[in-house]
């Protein structure tokens, strides 16, 4: 969905374009590092600068050797993207001009759109003195230091004049999703399929995707804002820095997210990662679905689903407070059941439940004296609704300290039952008599 003007940052790799696009966006969503070739998709910010917005694309390095991993299909998705931009960021580095660089340059000029030069890695006074070797170049080219931050506000004000128009137009998002799962669950061949084209990097190889790809489309009217991550491993077994990173953008990504979907690999079940994962995302409190990939490999009768489902529940019990879908993202089974699920449960995250309607239920509970007891006697004296999506409770009791965790699961589960919120984690607030 191109409702933006698109810029996209091209080169070498390790050539700095991640830096730049963290500095132009001042946050750290590309992940960055001296290991050339980690950047696989397209990663995409939208950028307002000065009352004009617009998206910004980090791309891969596009110099990769015809026999490296998943060069087709990396060069295969930031080819679909480039022929979208509107405007090119041309990134050289310092001391000089490499035999490649002609290359992109050829490759650019044919896609007859605006584009920039811009020399990276001018950190220091000295390094101004390399600038004559770009002269050949015979056109006019911007020295900037993406590390050190210098000359990016001219970099961005040269964007905008060439732009294909400057009026600011705002997308408004109603449901951001997080897809996550352990490496290799489908979680990249689902946003795929959601989009209808190739928009991320898809291998059998474990940890393609390392960075966390955002994507809009639009789905019965509703503007949604698709989230891709990295496979999530058990932190025990994360030995390297690009790990450590994509799990740290997984972790962001679930906070920013209104719903999580959770891939598991039906081939395999609910393992002791998929169950770690499970516990980061009841950690943020967000609407779940589970949905079991990869359904289209299991050999079934009209009993597989519910005993698939039993062994789940055997192995992870809270899995029973969320729907399970069972899909295939590469067939595009139950997909859109699948999104439709999403939406319901973000848009019952969001109600507020009338106050006399959860006293009631409560005061039910504490009638029917089913609520367990924790050396004492608990009483809930009033509860109300203090906030949404998740849904956080506010209890007066007579002690809190007999509050425990073994009440407050009851507590959910009869509130998710009574007020229709499967799938939703809820946040209680305990406060003593006043």
């Amino acid at each position: 969905m191109k409702e933006l003007p698109v810029v996209s940052i091209v080169g070498r790799q390790n050539v700095g374009k991640s830096t730049l696009f963290n500095t132009l966006i001042k946050q750290r969503k590309a992940i960055v590092d001296e290991h050339p070739g980690l950047t696989r998709d397209v990663v995409s910010y939208i950028l307002n600068y000065h009352e004009v917005s617009f998206i910004i694309n980090d791309t891969p390095g596009l110099d990769l050797e015809p026999n490296a991993t998943l060069s087709e299909d990396i060069k295969q998705v930031a080819f679909h993207h480039l022929q979208s931009t509107d405007v090119f960021v041309l990134l050289f580095e310092k001391p000089d001009i490499a035999s490649y660089d002609y290359e992109l340059l050829e490759l650019i000029r044919k896609f007859n759109k605006p584009y920039i030069i811009a020399i990276n890695k001018i950190d220091h006074k000295e390094d101004m003195e390399c600038l004559p070797n770009f002269y050949e170049l015979g056109q006019e080219f911007i020295p900037i230091s993406a590390l050190h931050k210098r000359n990016i506000d001219l970099l961005l004000d040269t964007i905008v004049t060439h732009l294909p128009h400057k009026k600011k137009k705002t997308i408004e998002i109603d449901c951001k999703i997080a897809l996550v799962g352990r490496p290799n669950s489908g979680k990249s061949t689902l946003l795929n399929a959601f989009l209808g084209y190739q928009r991320a990097v898809v291998s059998e190889i474990p940890g393609t995707t390392r960075d966390s790809i955002d994507e809009t489309f639009k789905f019965h009217g509703k503007t949604i804002m698709i989230i891709d991550t990295a496979g999530i491993r058990r932190e025990s077994r994360i030995d390297n820095t690009i790990e450590y990173y994509a799990l740290v953008r997984s972790k962001e990504a679930i906070d920013k997210a209104d719903v999580v979907i959770h891939l598991i690999d039906a081939t395999s079940g609910i393992t002791e990662t998929d169950k770690k994962i499970a516990d980061i995302i009841m950690e943020s409190h967000k609407p779940t679905v589970l949905a079991i990939n990869k359904w289209d490999l299991i050999e079934k009768d009209h009993k597989t689903f519910e005993n698939f489902k039993d062994r789940i529940l055997f192995k992870y019990y809270r899995a029973a407070d969320f729907p399970i879908i069972s899909i295939s993202a590469l067939q595009k089974l139950r997909i859109h059941k699948l999104l439709q699920t999403a939406l319901e449960i973000n848009t019952r995250a969001k109600q507020k439940v009338e106050t006399s309607k959860i006293n009631v239920i409560l005061e039910n509970v504490q009638k029917k004296h089913v609520m367990p007891l924790l050396g004492g006697d608990l009483k809930i004296y009033y509860a109300t609704q203090t906030n949404t999506s998740p849904p956080v409770i506010r209890l007066f009791v007579n002690k809190p300290e007999l509050f425990r965790k073994d009440v407050s699961r009851f507590l959910e589960k009869t509130l998710q039952q009574a007020l229709n919120w499967h799938g939703i984690p809820i946040v209680f607030e305990v406060s003593g008599r006043k």
